[in-house]
């Protein structure tokens, strides 16, 4: 699917949730490819931790963003 882009900016219209329009109105997702070995996600717990997917560990800030390449 290609984005639709926007005539002002050029870019990519984007909606709320982050997600980009394609051409032809519907949302486009981003795929998470569940093959490649260790975390690929995190969910905030509120606190300053996340809970890395799908190893379930709870981290810092900073590990989140190294285990994600951040």
């Amino acid at each position: 699917m290609q984005p639709f882009i926007a005539r002002d900016t050029g870019e990519p219209l984007i909606v709320l949730g982050g997600y980009a329009i394609a051409e032809t109105g519907g949302i486009i997702r981003p795929t998470i490819d569940t093959r490649r070995t260790g975390d690929y996600g995190a969910d905030p717990l509120g606190n300053g931790q996340f809970r890395m997917v799908p190893s379930g560990d709870i981290v810092d800030t900073e590990e989140r963003n190294r285990r994600l390449g951040r």
